[in-house]
């Protein structure tokens, strides 16, 4: 080739792949429309939960990703948080999670997974870090479990737990401050009720008492600073968001509508209008409003025009009702173009849904379900709107939606005369974003960069050179195809080694209970053991202590014998002077016998027979003394002692 043609050349080739541009967006486009339905039928295999958390306080830097190892962003406030969330919070940084009435508070430095969480259950599982979380419904106590590496938590009453997982190196504390908790670790299951904790190890558990720091004083302040009781009456406490509403506005009864409650906004305030459109599986797109009451109103209810201020209707009192991503009806797509700037654009465009509007999901969801989302009884009149009319309606330009992040509706281009554009074509939610093909993004942002770049200032000549071939227009497709089953089997390979990820899981868990089975029929063993030897022992001890008793009651006998053997024995034939002197013992007086006596005659009482005389009426004696011997005597002295014992006439006493 010639120097003279070379410029030529080069712009002939420019020129060929200029053209095929358009062509192969048209291509680009129509597999992105392809992947997308395949992503939304992916989506619709099982029916999405109809409970969801909410992000209620951010300080600090705080991320959220949707999974371990995956990518994460940082936290938004009003977030939903659903299954498979990770949270983690940086040095300094606090995070509150709400979910209904149950609170779960991150300190600093912490990482948390919500590993489920639906209609039955909440589990969650602390990598590393300190989490407070309060469970005031008795019917959450069942469903919620908490796990760390060292233990399993499970509540059996309401009540305020603290958690704190490899603080220190291989060990989890589990503190109850208030209600009563089931700890599962190191081979041991233990009952901790409030003021009392549990350090577990990997191969030790030990009960302490209960620590407060800063952070449980602040979760408490929480507590007390959000108590919603208006709200509490009239949507209960199983609605996530209840306990921003009394702050934020104020409640009243329609005859119409049952409960509202009107914000504390501008009046031109409009609903979904102030935050942004995020792309969550498996319900689709979500709307995150800015305001921090912005939660229960844009998920549960209906919004409702009173006296030309907006107002929202929660619907029927109920226990648990069902969460919702966006309570609106969608208006145009790609037939239903609107001026922005000067240039007519396909649009989309969102408005609140009345209770007399019927909500129809994206999402697979139960006709039970679906029924208790659209049964209004409060609504007694029908409202006479125009076809084709919406209040709130709220528009943006189509291509909004295409781009991988979400879509902040604040910033997006605004139609020129908004006043007027009150009506529009029904249409169904926008496609979703391929935010799980990065590589489709990439090119399918190269694409529109060449393209705008066409259309704002490159010439592109007019001319091609005979002979030049082409740029085939089929290798593009054949490498979307290839991408696609490269796509497929990488989505096989992750399905596999999930699959088998699982499985080894299940099986360490399954060898991880048949050894915490040995362990604890072992460890009854051995407690079966220790208490048959104490038996044993306190049975020996018994023994020897009867024999010991016995031996001494026998040493005690024999003592008082020896001592009564050594006692002398006085004798009666021991002389006089060894034996002390008795005293006289008194003679009893003698008492005149009361009977008149008749006085007898001289003469015959002289010759009269003597008749023998009464005897005196003997007085007991008293008891004599006792006399160690017997006195000495004398023949004089019992002589004298028998003259002593006669009366006058020569009677012995003894014998009277």
């Amino acid at each position: 080739m010639t120097p003279r043609f070379a410029p030529t050349a080069a712009l002939l080739v420019l020129a060929a792949f200029s053209t095929s541009v358009p062509a192969q967006t048209v291509l680009q486009t129509d597999a992105l429309e392809q992947g997308q339905a395949e992503f939304q039928d992916e989506t619709q295999l099982a029916e999405a939960p109809g409970r969801a958390g909410r992000i209620s306080l951010v300080q600090g830097k705080v991320d959220i990703g949707g999974d371990v190892g995956a990518e994460s962003s940082p936290a938004q406030l009003n977030w939903p948080i659903t299954s498979r969330n990770l949270i983690s919070t940086a040095p300094g940084a606090r995070t509150e999670l709400r979910i209904g009435s149950t609170a779960i508070r991150l300190d600093s430095d912490s990482s948390l997974e919500v590993t489920e969480l639906d209609d039955d259950s909440l589990r969650l599982r602390l990598h590393y870090g300190s989490v407070s979380v309060r469970v005031l419904n008795v019917d959450v106590v069942p469903e919620f479990e908490l796990r760390t590496a060292q233990a399993t938590v499970r509540l059996t009453q309401p009540g305020r737990l603290r958690v704190d997982a490899e603080r220190e190196r291989d060990t989890s504390l589990v503190s109850v401050l208030d209600g009563e908790a089931q700890v599962d670790g190191a081979g041991a299951s233990l009952t901790v009720r409030g003021g009392r904790a549990a350090q577990v190890r990997d191969e030790d558990v030990r009960t302490l008492q209960a620590q407060r720091d800063n952070f449980d004083d602040w979760s408490l302040t929480r507590d007390q600073a959000l108590v919603a009781a208006q709200s509490s009456r009239h949507i209960g406490t199983e609605m996530t968001g209840y306990e921003e509403l009394d702050r934020y506005g104020s409640w009243s009864t329609s005859s119409d509508y049952g409960s509202l409650w009107t914000p504390q906004v501008a009046a031109d305030w409009t609903p979904y209008r102030d935050g942004s459109w995020t792309f969550i599986a498996p319900w689709g797109w979500t709307w995150v409003d800015n305001a921090p009451w912005g939660y229960a109103p844009f998920h549960y209810g209906r919004w409702v025009q009173v006296r030309n201020r907006w107002a929202w209707a929660p619907g029927r009192l109920e226990r648990r009702p069902v969460w919702s991503p966006a309570l609106v009806g969608w208006v145009g797509g790609s037939n239903w173009n609107v001026g922005f700037q000067s240039h007519n654009l396909a649009a989309h465009g969102w408005y609140p849904l009345s209770p007399y509007d019927r909500y129809v999901p994206g999402y697979r969801l139960s006709s039970e379900r679906l029924r208790r989302l659209n049964d209004w009884r409060h609504a007694t009149r029908r409202e006479q709107q125009q076809a084709g009319r919406y209040n709130g309606l709220t528009v943006v330009p189509r291509e909004q939606f295409g781009g991988r992040g979400p879509v902040i509706v604040p910033r997006a281009p605004r139609p020129n005369r908004p006043q007027q554009l009150v009506s529009g074509t029904p249409g169904s939610a926008p496609p979703p974003p391929l935010v799980a093909r990065p590589g489709w993004n990439r090119d399918r942002r190269d694409l529109l960069e060449r393209a705008n770049v066409g259309r704002t200032g490159v010439e592109r000549p007019a001319f091609e050179r005979p002979g030049l071939e082409r740029p085939s227009l089929e290798r593009p497709a054949l490498d979307r195809m290839q991408f696609e089953q490269q796509a497929r089997e990488r989505g096989e390979q992750e399905r596999l080694t999930r699959e088998r990820n699982n499985g080894e899981r299940l099986a360490r868990e399954r060898m991880a209970g048949q050894e915490r089975a040995l362990r604890e029929q072992g460890e009854r063993e051995r407690m079966g053991r220790e208490f048959e030897n104490r038996n044993q022992m306190d049975r020996m001890r018994f023994q020897v202590e009867r024999n010991d008793r016995e031996r001494m009651g026998r040493e005690r006998m024999r003592e008082q014998a020896e001592r009564i053997q050594r006692q002398p024995v006085l004798s009666t034939n021991a002389p006089a002077f060894a034996r002390p002197e008795s005293r006289p013992e008194p003679r009893p007086e003698s008492r005149p016998d009361p009977r008149p006596q008749p006085r007898p005659e001289p003469a015959a009482m002289l010759n009269a027979p003597q008749r023998p005389a009464a005897p005196p009426q003997m007085v007991a004696p008293p008891p004599p003394r006792p006399q160690p011997s017997a006195p000495a005597f004398t023949p004089a002295q019992r002589n004298n002692d028998q003259r002593a014992n006669t009366d006058a006439r020569g009677v012995s006493r003894v014998e009277r």
